[in-house]
């Protein structure tokens, strides 16, 4: 008989490659009373316990590990931070964005965009918690544009000081997590050398003392309640005449000297920022991951209860668990084939990540990460809300209540498609990176490009059309990775040539872009969708246990399967498919859907989200607030009817499932 040991190797597949480091962290969240889930906290002291949770895992050995990985470049600190992250998010999503503004957002901009000097005096400390960081980007006015944020930073050569000023309502920094509680801020403002503004450029400025006074010329407005993440205290900063060092300009790509003299490595202003911003892209790989981190933990409570909710039956027999019905199948098995496909698509992009800085490559001439990295977090964001509304319609009622999580789910992560950037800004910057690629080949000929355009139109019609796919079935991984392909490189030529003719019949640029604007939606989600699918079919191939193996095949192939039905109207306008082919893919996603349901609480559980993280009594866990909600396994009676709760509280922890 297998030991346990044997019987968790196949789960720790599926959990990652840093499970080790993923399990230690769980096993100091699972019974620790300042993890216990508080839906009825006042904003204030939800923001206090945030802190206090954020400051308590920061503290942790392993992030203590992480921040000096991250300062020796160790090769994969990428890949163990979002590893780190996950964990976080799925205790409290308040906690990981928390984190990642004090630590990694603030501590980011300081290692990429800072040099040796800023390492040592801004990044280091953080690990011993000496202050807390906040990232001022964002403005009143300006949210994705950071190109044109209005703030400004004058140099002052007789002080040898920055001095930060907000000129206009409009260049107020808002939003800005940590505002209320934090120490220093990365501000981003327009660099002005005498009467010249130099663009953006970051720099570091006291908000706030140990004992939390604020510094002159800084004030800050509390945002107050909103939709969700109300334990991140969001604030206004305003500066009037605010001061900062010369120091504390972060120079890794110009510098002012003493006497007030600009220097660059890049001259170009524009090459310049686009550097800036490439060195940050790892934050929008934190937020695909968190977001994947939510539907993990949704996708736990709704399967678990959907197991345990008996309701009708045939005819005068026993009632039978929703997840039974094909309805119920046919709207969690995608999302959870979804959530598996942008997982290893998260690792995938890490990995190149961790390549990157290892060899200490400029990212801003990776153009394949930046619109990997762009894409998966517009991508992730939105599948994670349709999921987790999915999952609280498959729990009724009971999903409804706070208690059990997926209502705070929802309201927590309804901000991440438009922070960080605006989820269709981000897919536009997709596919402008593809618009480029592809544009390398064609040369600067206008006419020669248009007829080049035409000719490679052709040419893979021709290789790619249902002629040209009959060895392969439409229903297999490589047709399916065939079919999108196909459709990424007909939506991105057909593009190309409609940009072309605009601005060859004299349209305006800006223009031209703005009219084909619902063409870059669909093909930036095409290419991501692309990928995700390449890279589960290539996790499915390296997974080392054939039981594994074929029960993630079987999601993978649910997963192409059913984003190819959903668009099946496009290949249909377009003539790749048939009539024929569309319904053996209909018939193939109604019975991958009910094989998958029979794998569903094996892959959930493979995510080992600690119980005191699930919480919710719907998915098996004991609450003490809501007994009412809990659902017994069938034959198994509710421990908390009639029984002392509070005694339970104190003699019966939590079982961990790690």
């Amino acid at each position: 008989m297998a030991s346990d040991v044997e019987k968790m190797k196949p789960s720790r597949y599926i959990d990652g490659e840093y499970w080790e480091l993923k399990d230690s962290l769980r096993r100091e969240i699972e019974h620790n009373d300042l993890f216990t889930q508080r839906f009825d906290l006042p904003m204030d002291e939800l923001r206090e316990i945030t802190l206090k949770r954020a400051k308590f895992l920061l503290s942790l050995p392993q992030c203590r590990q992480q921040f000096a990985d991250q300062l020796a470049n160790k090769k994969g600190f990428i890949s163990s931070s979002l590893a780190i992250g996950e964990v976080f998010s799925c205790v409290d999503m308040s906690v990981g964005v928390k984190m990642g503004v004090m630590a990694w957002l603030f501590g980011g901009a300081v290692m990429n965009l800072g040099s040796q000097q800023h390492v040592v005096k801004w990044f280091q400390p953080l690990k011993d918690l000496e202050f807390t960081g906040m990232f001022a980007m964002s403005e009143k006015g300006h949210g994705s544009n950071v190109r044109n944020i209005l703030t400004e930073a004058h140099y002052d050569s007789k002080t040898q000081e920055f001095i930060i000023t907000t000129p206009c309502e409009d260049a107020q920094k808002f939003y800005i997590g940590n505002a209320l509680q934090g120490n220093y801020a990365a501000v981003f403002a327009q660099l002005i050398i005498g009467q010249e503004s130099k663009g953006p450029h970051c720099f570091i400025v006291p908000i706030r003392d140990a004992e939390g006074n604020l510094y002159p010329g800084v004030s800050v407005t509390d945002m107050g309640l909103k939709e969700g993440l109300n334990g991140v205290d969001n604030g206004i900063l305003h500066f009037t005449g605010a001061r900062t060092p010369r120091e504390n300009l972060l120079n890794r790509f110009a510098d002012v000297s003493a006497e007030g003299v600009y220097t660059t490595s890049i001259p170009s202003h524009n090459a310049r920022f686009n550097a800036m911003l490439a060195a940050l892209v790892a934050t929008r790989l934190a937020l695909s991951n968190q977001a994947t981190a939510s539907m993990k933990v949704a996708l736990e409570i709704a399967i678990r209860y959907a197991f345990k909710r008996v309701q009708f039956g045939p005819g005068d027999g026993p009632e039978v668990p929703i997840m039974h019905y094909q309805t119920h199948q046919l709207r969690l098995m995608p999302n959870l084939a979804t959530c598996l496909a942008v997982t290893f698509a998260n690792r995938y992009a890490a990995d190149m990540l961790d390549d990157d800085f290892f060899y200490k490559r400029d990212l801003v001439d990776d153009r394949a990460i930046q619109a990997l990295a762009s894409g998966l977090k517009a991508y992730a964001t939105w599948e994670n809300l349709q999921c987790l509304q999915t999952c609280r319609e498959c729990c009724g009622g009971m999903g409804y209540m706070t208690e059990n999580r997926l209502a705070g789910l929802k309201q927590d992560c309804d901000v991440f498609v438009t922070f960080e950037g605006d989820n269709t800004v981000l897919y536009q910057q997709v596919v402008k990176e593809l618009l480029a690629v592809f544009g390398q080949k064609l040369g600067d000929n206008r006419v020669l490009q248009t007829l080049s355009v035409l000719q490679q139109e052709t040419a893979e019609y021709i290789k790619t059309s249902m002629f040209a796919v009959g060895t392969e079935s439409v229903t297999s991984a490589m047709g399916m990775m065939k079919a999108l392909s196909f459709r990424e490189g007909r939506m991105l030529r057909k593009l190309a040539g409609r940009m072309l003719k605009k601005v060859g019949d004299g349209e305006e640029a800006f223009q031209a872009w703005n009219s084909c604007l619902d063409h870059t939606q669909a093909l930036a989600k095409c290419h991501i969708q692309r990928v995700c699918l390449e890279q589960f079919v290539a996790a499915v191939d390296r997974c080392p246990y054939q039981q594994e193996k074929d029960i993630l095949n079987k999601f993978c192939l649910l997963y192409g399967t059913h984003a190819l039905y959903t668009d099946r109207a496009w290949y249909l306008e377009h003539g790749y498919y048939t009539p024929a082919n569309t319904k053996e893919l209909r018939q193939q996603l109604l019975s991958l859907c009910a094989e998958t349901c029979n794998h569903a609480v094996y892959i959930v559980e493979a995510f080992h989200t600690p119980r005191i993280s699930v919480h919710a009594p719907i998915a098996g866990v004991p609450s003490t607030k809501a007994p009412w909600a809990y659902y017994p396994e069938p034959g198994a009676e509710n421990p908390l009817v009639g029984i002392d709760v509070d005694a339970i509280r104190r003699t019966t922890p939590l079982q961990s499932k790690l």
